[in-house]
């Protein structure tokens, strides 16, 4: 075969592969949207879990009940349809991040748990809500509302997503109060140090002074011994006259005269009981009956 028709096979072998490739991207869209439809769900909410923003299986498009495996696939066909080196349109990169994140999410244990909690009461509101509905498009002759199948799964998301998404106000909220109490026990902490600092302290300075206090009691007990704090220097305490070695007592003897008083003292003429009485008539009282 000569260059001109191997040329030719090779441009039908590449048609071809193009026309398979082409197939397979329709067949994708077709289940998952346009990569211009992808993209711009993506990036319509702000997605970031540890602010309670955003769900990754409604990034995903999956039920949190689906298993590792059929994430996995989904993962892989939205790859296929915005990957940055397939898709050149302006924000797909940063939709593919979202979606990468959202992949890694989804396999985090915690982030499991956290819509195992709610996908079954998620799953009763979509259906308690769509039986309603469907009563009422019937009365119509409208279309119900599928229960199950991709479209209800949907809805299950979104309800998820309502469930676990905490708004931003909520959030800085909850952040200001755990600010506050960080401070509040910092604070009770350092005071808490600060008085056990100064605990220690007192301590020290206690444990310096031990030895003056030790010889000022070793001093007060030498005097002690020495007898110089005795009571016996000063005579028995407690016995009268026992203070007469240092004091002499006024003392009155018999041969002494008897003490004059001033009888014209007003005060002296008055006193029935002091020793101005002497002299004063006092004879009626035993005309007293």
């Amino acid at each position: 075969m000569d260059d001109d028709g191997m040329d030719a096979l090779f441009s039908s072998f590449m048609n071809e592969v193009s026309n398979v490739k082409s197939s397979k991207m329709k067949k994708i869209e077709g289940s998952q949207g346009t990569p211009e439809e992808i993209i711009e769900r993506v990036l319509a909410k702000p997605y970031d879990p540890k602010q309670g923003q955003g769900s990754a299986y409604h990034i995903l498009q999956v039920s949190p009940e689906a298993t590792e495996s059929e994430i996995t696939k989904q993962y892989r066909k939205l790859s296929i349809l915005i990957h940055p080196d397939k898709c050149k349109l302006e924000k797909a990169a940063e939709a593919f991040q979202i979606v990468v994140k959202a992949y890694n999410d989804t396999k985090d244990p915690n982030y499991q748990d956290k819509y195992a909690d709610v996908i079954v009461e998620a799953k009763n509101r979509v259906r308690k809500a769509r039986e309603k509905e469907n009563k009422d498009r019937e009365r119509k002759g409208e279309d119900p509302l599928p229960t199950e199948g991709m479209e209800f799964d949907r809805a299950v998301l979104e309800e998820c997503d309502r469930m676990t998404t905490v708004s931003t106000e909520k959030v800085e909220h909850a952040n200001s109060i755990a600010e506050a109490n960080a401070k509040r026990l910092e604070q009770a902490a350092r005071e808490r140090r600060e008085k056990k600092k100064e605990e220690q302290k007192e301590i020290k300075a206690w444990e310096r002074n031990k030895d003056k206090r030790a010889a000022g009691w070793q001093v007060f007990m030498n005097n002690i011994q020495n007898k110089k704090f005795k009571t016996e220097t000063w005579k028995p305490v407690g016995k009268v006259g026992a203070a007469d070695v240092h004091h002499k007592r006024e003392e009155r003897k018999d041969t002494d005269k008897a003490a004059e008083v001033d009888r014209e003292d007003k005060k002296v003429a008055r006193s029935d009981v002091q020793a101005g009485a002497v002299g004063v008539d006092s004879s009626y009282k035993k005309a007293w009956r």
